[in-house]
């Protein structure tokens, strides 16, 4: 069964290493902010009600972390580029949803 805990745990490591989001666990549940450093404010709140939710947000910030670091914003991802991401977002979402974890 996914939980927002397990989510957590499959995504922080990326969480770690991206500064621009950010989880927090809030009276009402989990959302993911998303911070500009170029104006230094919060610029998303996402409410992620069901642990399903809090994974989808979670990787689309993955799948953007990953256009970042490979192009470095200078640039489009190439098709080959963008299958690799496709394929280390595919892996994140077959890791959420593994038993046991």
């Amino acid at each position: 069964m996914l939980t927002h805990e397990k989510v957590l745990k499959v995504f922080g490591p990326y969480l770690d290493a991206d500064p621009d989001y950010e989880v927090v666990k809030t009276s009402r549940g989990y959302t993911l902010l998303a911070w500009n450093n170029r104006r230094e404010e919060w610029f998303s709140a996402e409410f992620c009600k069901t642990p399903e939710d809090l994974r989808d947000a979670l990787l689309d910030a993955y799948v953007n972390y990953l256009e970042y670091v490979v192009t470095d914003e200078d640039r489009d991802p190439t098709k080959p580029e963008m299958r690799e991401i496709q394929k280390k977002r595919q892996a994140m979402y077959a890791e959420c949803m593994k038993e046991g974890l």
